[in-house]
């Protein structure tokens, strides 16, 4: 087996594959076992740092076309988009913070159908952290409970410093 540097723009596509098919429960599934057969635990840790780099520069690039990358901008950009896509949460906002309150997610749907939610919290839960890094990284953020680890919501917390 070829070592896992060597494979990493064969790892990177299949992470973008995964990735896009967050919403195809028998596509996801198919290359979730494609990633596990091929690549397997070991790569874990190559897939979060795929996954951190490709979103913090995703999310610099938004916020560069944005008039402002504050609270209202994040919850504009982000959480919007996320309603749009069939995302329920409700948001407590104050001057300086929000914490939203996700209680359904499309994404924790699909992959607890079909019985990997623990691989849903390393393609998709973990890019919540570089989004806001990206987007600014002198916002804080924090969350300590999520759907995908059967809790009973995602509770993201946006603070400005």
């Amino acid at each position: 087996m070829k070592d896992l540097d060597e494979r990493d723009e064969e790892l990177r596509e299949l992470v973008t594959q995964i990735r896009a098919a967050r919403s195809k429960p028998k596509k996801l599934k198919d290359l979730l076992e494609k990633y596990e057969n091929e690549f397997g635990p070991e790569a874990e840790k190559r897939v979060l740092e795929i996954i951190a780099e490709n979103t913090e520069k995703l999310w610099v690039s938004i916020a560069e076309e944005r008039e402002n990358n504050d609270i209202d901008g994040i919850l504009d950009t982000l959480w919007k988009s996320f309603e749009q896509v069939g995302g329920e949460f409700t948001v407590e906002r104050t001057g300086t913070s929000a914490q939203i309150h996700c209680t359904k997610c499309p994404m924790a749907d699909t992959y607890i159908k079909i019985g990997k939610p623990e691989y849903g919290l390393i393609f998709h839960c973990s890019t919540d952290p570089h989004i806001v890094a990206g987007f600014n990284p002198e916002m804080e953020f924090r969350i300590t409970k999520k759907l995908m680890s059967s809790d009973e919501c995602c509770d993201h917390y946006y603070h400005l410093k």
